[in-house]
């Protein structure tokens, strides 16, 4: 009997760059490369999944597990700050003499592909969303075909990279599997501000239509794609019942998008009367909320809600093509504190068009609004966005070290306008002393907390904020 084609992916380990363990409040199972290896696995091939990030490796303890599970393919997801420990991860497994071929995606593959395919070690790239551009890869290398007909890949051909047709997005995600979960050290993950110490991510949603131009849509696109209201219940089923998840992190910003399908998840969840806590954090758009819709969600265990709130300039949320004005997200912090959820805001100081008085504008925003926790970042303009395209034109990009490019480092990678490293970090330092320095808050914050997992996520990520935000070089 033939033993199956294994393929190993890897997520690769960005601990020492954010200031080690004690320096990270969330270490969150990478859903990407699980997708993919269950699509993989669902068609007879062995996935097998390495966090590094989770499990704290090195390049040689990888490297060793690579010689022990002989894969027939490599593959590693890649972000914009993870691409030099991924370049110095592949040239080593290239150093050992191995004949493996080495497949890479994710957003800053997709944006740089060519600088990628021509100054790395890496034998294929997968652009755009990867499920099936790698299981048609893995078909091919295990039971023959033409490279050239995969769509979505870059190749090499006698050392020169052919781009073959881009990948149609795909249309239904509800034919998805769900992720590989199993795959994943699932001990390993925690989060800042969860209730439970076990947690489970879920992503519903695919695309944006937003115009955001610090985003990158070269992944998922502008074309939204929903999972049924059908399909997200039934995974949530699964991981409450097969795994034992009592606490579910949507991760993507789109679950309110669509009212009746969130009302239809809701009426799901109490209808079945699951005993679940679940929270929206990845920055939800303050236009699609209200209180009635937020009752229901409560009802259906909602406890924390984050808003992508970005300034407290109305001229500079139009500059980034935000689509909401001040006063809507008033309302939506509003109706969540009626409701005492846990709120949290995100915020963005150095946007185009900025200077010290729009920056002083949105920290005093910030302390107005009724919110648990406010995340203040410094803009990045990562390749592949408008935004970073608008820098080279009009003003100068000072860091061509990608490390570097990490909207919670609080460094100002960039000049623009009256835009200048001292006076952003400085007002960025500053926003995290206004915010969190002030009695009434921290006495507000110390009387609503729930548990002591609760305070002492809370404290670690408290912790982490403030270190980062203050880190010196």
């Amino acid at each position: 009997m033939k033993n199956k084609f294994k393929v190993l992916l890897i997520n690769p380990n960005y601990r020492t760059k954010l200031g080690g363990d004690d320096a990270i409040s969330s270490i969150l199972p990478p859903l990407g490369i699980s997708y993919i290896a269950s699509i993989l696995r669902d068609n007879d091939f062995e996935p097998i999944i390495i966090d590094m990030n989770a499990e704290n490796l090195t390049n040689d303890q990888v490297l060793k597990m690579i010689k022990s599970y002989d894969p027939k393919l490599i593959g590693i997801t890649v972000t914009t700050p993870t691409i030099k420990v991924v370049t110095e991860l592949i040239s080593e497994i290239k150093s050992l003499g191995s004949s493996i071929p080495l497949i890479v995606g994710g957003p800053h593959p997709t944006s740089l592909s060519s600088d990628l395919i021509d100054n790395s070690g890496v034998d294929f790239i997968a652009i755009g969303e990867g499920e099936m551009t790698i299981l048609e890869l893995c078909n091919v290398l295990d039971k023959g075909g033409k490279i050239c007909e995969i769509d979505g890949l870059i190749w090499k051909n006698k050392g020169k990279p052919i781009f073959n047709k881009p990948r149609e997005l795909l249309k239904d995600i509800d034919t998805l599997p769900f992720p590989a979960i199993d795959l994943l050290p699932l001990n390993k993950y925690r989060s800042a501000y969860s209730k439970n110490e076990k947690f489970a991510n879920i992503l519903t949603s695919r695309g944006c239509p937003g115009m955001c131009i610090y985003c990158n849509k070269q992944i998922f696109g502008f074309n939204v794609r929903m999972r049924t209201a059908q399909n997200i219940f039934k995974e949530i089923k699964m991981l409450n019942t097969k795994y034992g998840y009592k606490e579910f992190h949507i991760i993507d910003d789109l679950f309110t998008q669509d009212r009746q399908r969130v009302i239809d998840v809701c009426n799901m969840i109490i209808d079945d009367e699951l005993d679940i806590d679940w929270k929206l954090g990845n920055g939800v758009r303050v236009g699609t909320i209200d209180y009635d819709l937020l009752k229901i969600m409560k009802k259906a265990g909602l406890y924390s809600i984050s808003f992508g709130i970005e300034s407290g300039n109305q001229t500079i949320l139009n500059k980034m093509k935000k689509g909401q004005t001040l006063q809507m997200c008033k309302d939506a912090v509003a109706a969540a504190r009626k409701l005492n959820l846990f709120i949290v805001g995100f915020f963005m100081l150095g946007s185009i068009g900025e200077n010290e008085s729009t920056m002083r504008e949105t920290i005093d925003f910030a302390k107005s609004l009724s919110l648990d926790v406010a995340q203040f970042s410094i803009l990045v303009p990562f390749p592949g966005t408008e935004v970073k395209r608008i820098i080279e034109r009009e003003g100068k990009i000072l860091e061509s070290d990608y490390s570097k490019y990490d909207n919670i480092d609080g460094k100002m990678i960039f000049e623009h306008g009256e835009l200048n490293k001292e006076l952003v970090e400085r007002m960025h330092k500053q926003a995290y002393k206004e915010f969190y320095m002030r009695p009434s808050f921290m006495i507000k914050r110390l009387f609503r907390t729930r548990s002591w997992l609760e305070l002492k996520n809370q404290l670690k990520g408290f912790t982490a904020i403030l270190n980062l935000g203050g880190k010196k070089e």
